[in-house]
C-alpha cells in the first residue's frame, strides 16, 4: 500500500450510485481545521479493472469538521459496464482559504495489518474496540495503528483514533490484549456475586423507603384541605370589599405608574361609574408605552403583537401617535426581515412614508434578501440584476459576481464547458475562476478526445496549458496524427508536425525521412531547387540528405544559369563551392554578370560582384575598366550640372 501522509481527508469509501448518475466519496478529515472544499478524480472500472472513463470535480459548501467524518459527491454519466470505481484526492481547501495539493513524490509505501476473522481479532476488537482491525506495527518509515492508519514515525498520535503512540504499543500488542482478555473474564465473574448481594440489600433499602412515602402522603393530604379552607375565607374577604374603594385602589395604582394592576383593577369592576374612562386612559398609556419599547427594538414583542399595537396607535387623532405607530411598523418590518417574511416586509414599506428615517435601509435589506432568496433558488440571472441595482451596499457587488460564478459552476458540472469558459473570463480575478477556466479547457478536450475530434481536443487541451496532464495529452495526439500522416506517406503533412515535436522521442529522424522523402521526389522531376529546399532547415545531415542536397543545389544553380538568372544560380553554387567544378563556375558566373552591370552602367554592383574573387586576374581587369569608366563619368556629370 501506499499513503501520502501529509494529506488531510482520508478516502474511507467509494460507491456508484447510477441511479443519480454520481459517484458519492466518504471522507474523513484528519487535522484540527474545517474541511470546506476538495477536487477529486475518480476513476470508473469495469469487473476486468479495465478504465471505462474518469472524471475531476471539485466539491464545495463541504461540512468537513475537524476529525469528523463528511461526504462528497462526483457528477458523472455512469458508462455501460460500470462495476466499481477508484478515487484520488487531488486538492483540499480549509475555511482560512489554505490549499493542499497531491504531490506522489510525498507518497510512502507500508503495510496492512488487518487481521482475518478470528480469535485473535474478536480479542482485539473486545479491548480496543469495534474500529481495531489489527495489532500494532513498528516498520521502516511508519508505524501502523490498531484502526489500520498508517502514521509517519515522528507522530505521537494516530490521525485516525486519536490514539497515543505508546499506549497502543503497550496496551494492544497480542500479549497484551489477551492478558487483558483474561483479566476481564475473572472480574465478571466476581462482579456477578457482587450484584446478587446488592439486589438483596436494595430490595430492603425499598421497602423501608415505601413505608415512608406513605406517610408523607396522609401528611400533604391533610395540609391541602387547610389550604383550601384558607383560599376560600381570603376570596370571600375580597369579595365584601365595597367597589368604591376598589376604584380608589386603581386610582392610586394608576398615579404610581402601575399600569397593569390597575387595567386588571378597572376591567374587573366593569360597568361602576367612573371605571370605563379610567379604563381607556390606562390602555392608552399602556399602547404608548409599548410603541416606545417597540420602536426600540424590534424583538420586544411577537410581530402580530406589534402589528394590533401599530394599529391601536393609529386609530387615535393625535400626530404623535400615528409618528409612533409608523416607527413600530417599521420596527415590524425588521422583525418579519429577520423572520424570512419578505412579503409581509413590502407590504409594510408600501405603508411607510419615504422621508421616514430607517425606510430606506430597511427597503434595501429587504432587496437584499430577496436577491438571496434568488441566488437560492438558482434564478441567477434575476438575483444579479437586484444586486447590481443596490449599488454599493456591503456585499451586494461580490454576490452580483457569484450570480455568475454559480451558473458557470453548474454549465460546466453539464458539461457545458464553451458556455462556462465565457462566463469564468468576464469574473477571471473572482475566487478560482482562472483555475476552473483551465479545468474547462481540460474537461472539453478529454471529451472531445473520447469523441474521436482529436484536433479540437487537442486545442483544447493546449488553452488548459499546465493543468495536471494536459501538455501531455496535447502532445500525444500530435504525435498520432503525425504518424498517422507518415503512415500514409503524405510526408509533406507529416513534416511541419515532426519538425513542431522536435525533440520527442524519434521525431527529429522522421522530419529527416519526411524531408528527404519530399526531395527525391523533386528531384526526380528535376525541380532542383524545391528539391534543395526541402533539406535547407534540416537540425542534422545524414549523408544521404547531404548527396541529395549538394546535388539539387549545383544542378539546380546550371539551370538558373542557363534560365539567365546568374544572381540565383550563384547564390545556389556557392552554397555547395567545394562540389566538381562550382567553385570554377562561381568564378565564371560573376564574371559575366559584372560585365553585363557593366554594360548597364551599373558599377556599384560590378565591384560588389567581383569583390569575392578580387585575386582573379580576369576580375582585376575588369575592376581597371570600371575605374577608368567612372574617372571619365564623374567630370562629365559635374561639368553637367554646373
Amino acid at each position: 500500500m501506499r499513503i501520502d501522509l501529509k494529506c488531510p481527508a482520508e478516502l474511507a469509501g467509494a460507491e456508484l450510485d447510477e441511479g443519480a448518475n454520481e459517484i458519492r466519496l466518504i471522507l474523513r478529515n484528519l487535522t484540527d481545521r474545517d474541511i470546506n472544499s476538495c477536487e477529486a478524480t475518480a476513476r470508473v472500472l469495469d469487473r476486468e479493472g479495465r478504465e471505462l472513463g474518469r472524471t475531476v470535480h471539485r466539491a464545495r459548501a463541504l461540512k468537513g469538521r475537524a476529525h469528523s467524518a463528511f461526504s462528497m459527491t462526483l457528477p458523472m454519466l455512469l458508462p455501460e459496464g460500470a462495476a466499481r470505481t477508484e478515487a484520488t484526492i487531488d486538492k483540499v481547501w480549509f475555511v482560512d482559504n489554505e490549499v493542499w495539493r497531491r504531490s506522489p513524490e510525498r507518497e510512502i509505501e507500508y503495510e496492512e495489518n488487518a487481521l482475518p476473522p478470528g480469535n485473535d481479532l474478536n480479542a482485539l476488537r473486545y479491548v480496543a474496540g469495534q474500529g481495531a482491525v489489527g495489532f500494532p506495527s513498528q516498520q521502516a518509515a511508519v508505524w501502523v495503528c490498531v484502526c489500520g492508519r498508517a502514521n509517519g514515525n515522528g507522530e505521537a498520535l494516530c490521525a485516525r483514533c486519536r490514539r497515543q503512540k505508546d499506549a497502543i504499543f503497550q496496551q494492544y500488542n497480542r500479549n497484551a490484549v489477551l492478558r487483558q482478555v483474561n483479566q476481564r473474564e475473572r472480574q465478571l465473574d466476581l462482579q456477578t456475586r457482587g450484584a446478587r448481594e446488592e439486589a438483596a440489600q436494595l430490595q430492603r433499602v425499598r421497602e423501608a423507603e415505601y413505608d415512608q412515602r406513605q406517610a408523607r402522603r396522609r401528611r400533604a393530604k391533610r395540609i391541602v384541605i387547610i389550604c383550601c379552607v384558607a383560599v376560600l375565607l381570603a376570596v370571600a374577604g375580597v369579595y365584601v370589599v365595597a367597589p368604591g374603594i376598589r376604584l380608589w385602589q386603581a386610582d392610586t395604582t394608576l398615579r404610581e405608574d402601575r399600569l397593569e394592576e390597575a387595567h386588571q383593577m378597572l376591567t374587573e369592576l366593569g360597568g361602576f361609574p367612573g371605571a370605563e374612562s379610567r379604563l381607556a386612559e390606562t390602555e392608552a398609556r399602556i399602547d404608548r408605552r409599548d410603541g416606545e419599547k417597540a420602536a426600540e427594538a424590534s424583538d420586544a414583542f411577537p410581530p402580530e403583537e406589534m402589528r394590533a399595537l401599530a394599529a391601536r396607535l393609529r386609530t387615535t387623532e393625535g400626530a404623535t401617535e400615528i409618528a409612533l405607530a409608523e416607527k413600530v411598523e417599521l420596527s415590524l418590518g425588521r422583525a418579519l426581515l429577520q423572520a424570512g417574511d419578505l412579503e409581509g416586509v413590502e407590504m409594510l414599506l408600501q405603508g411607510l412614508p419615504e422621508e421616514l428615517v430607517g425606510r430606506d435601509a430597511l427597503a434595501a435589506d429587504c432587496a437584499f434578501a430577496r436577491g438571496q432568496e434568488a441566488m437560492a433558488a438558482r434564478e441567477y440571472e434575476k438575483a444579479r440584476e437586484i444586486f447590481l441595482a443596490l449599488g454599493d451596499y456591503p456585499g451586494a457587488e461580490e454576490l452580483a459576481t457569484e450570480a455568475l460564478y454559480a451558473p458557470a459552476l453548474g454549465l460546466m458540472e453539464a458539461g457545458e464547458y464553451d458556455q462556462a469558459i465565457e462566463i469564468f473570463q468576464q469574473i477571471s480575478g473572482y475566487q478560482d475562476s482562472e483555475a476552473l477556466i483551465a479545468q474547462c479547457w481540460y474537461l472539453k478536450g478529454y471529451t472531445l478526445e473520447t469523441q474521436g475530434e482529436t484536433e479540437e481536443a487537442r486545442l483544447a487541451y493546449l488553452a488548459a496549458e499546465d493543468y495536471e496532464d494536459a501538455a501531455e495529452r496535447a502532445l500525444a495526439i500530435r504525435w498520432a496524427q503525425a504518424e498517422a500522416l507518415l503512415a500514409a506517406q503524405d510526408y509533406e503533412g507529416a513534416l511541419p508536425l515532426y519538425r513542431e515535436l522536435d525533440g520527442q522521442r524519434d521525431a527529429r529522424a522522421k522530419w529527416i525521412q519526411c524531408a528527404t522523402a519530399l526531395a527525391r521526389a523533386d528531384y526526380r522531376k528535376r525541380d532542383y531547387a524545391a528539391a534543395a529546399a526541402w533539406l535547407e532547415d534540416l537540425p542534422e545531415d545524414t549523408k544521404d540528405t547531404t548527396q541529395i542536397r549538394t546535388r539539387a543545389l549545383y544542378l539546380g544553380a546550371k539551370a538558373a544559369a542557363n534560365r539567365g538568372e546568374l544572381e540565383t544560380a550563384i547564390g545556389m553554387i556557392e552554397r555547395v563551392i567545394t562540389y566538381s567544378d562550382s567553385a570554377r563556375n562561381a568564378r565564371n558566373w560573376r564574371l559575366t554578370l559584372a560585365r553585363q552591370q557593366m554594360d548597364a552602367e551599373d558599377y556599384d554592383g560590378a565591384r560588389e560582384t567581383l569583390a569575392p574573387i578580387a585575386e582573379n586576374y580576369n576580375a582585376q581587369r575588369l575592376m581597371r575598366e570600371i575605374e577608368e569608366k567612372t574617372a571619365v563619368q564623374e567630370p562629365a556629370e559635374e561639368a553637367e550640372q554646373e
